[in-house]
């Protein structure tokens, strides 16, 4: 199981969304002061932005990733049944796809709704939003689950190979 390539792939899957979920994903800063911050699960504002913690948060996030982390170790344990194993993979890669998009949509609708504060309010500077390391976490979970879904479909090309010559 361990020695095969793919399951060290969706291990790092499985640690990359274990870290994304707990960690602050991005933030919002006026003249290096953070006055907002973005995780999976809540988006909290500060100061004069206070106003905006109402707003529902960004909660689907959290259960994309808790869904991927999910996928990711049904996958290691089905590691015989390799045609299961890759269809938990894709659709896997396509949460973490749907991870990004809703990730990007978050974002834009958090910054849209913090410059029309700032923009109620004369001589305020803009806030700027600020990806943290993290957020890259979900971009490379995507590539590792593509080089899983190679790794998969070559052992199963392998495996009918063998059974041809028996």
């Amino acid at each position: 199981m361990i020695q095969r390539i793919q399951t060290v792939y969706l291990a790092l899957v499985l640690i990359f969304s274990f870290v994304g979920l707990i960690s602050t994903i991005g933030e919002w800063t006026v003249a290096d002061t953070v006055v907002a911050h973005f995780s999976n699960f809540t988006f909290g504002a500060e100061g004069q932005f206070k106003a905006l913690d109402s707003t529902s948060g960004p909660w689907c996030l959290g259960i994309l990733l808790i869904l991927v982390m999910f996928l990711s170790t049904m996958s290691i344990m089905l590691f015989r049944k390799r045609m299961r194993q890759l269809r938990l993979t894709i659709i896997s890669t396509i949460f973490l796809v749907g991870y990004v998009a809703a990730y990007a949509v978050f974002a834009y609708y958090y910054q849209l709704n913090l410059d029309q504060l700032v923009s109620n309010e004369s001589g305020s500077i803009e806030p700027t939003f600020h990806l943290k390391f993290i957020s890259v976490f979900p971009v490379l979970s995507i590539i590792l689950n593509c080089l899983a879904i190679q790794g998969i479909r070559k052992d199963e090309a392998l495996v009918r190979s063998l059974d041809r010559i028996r």
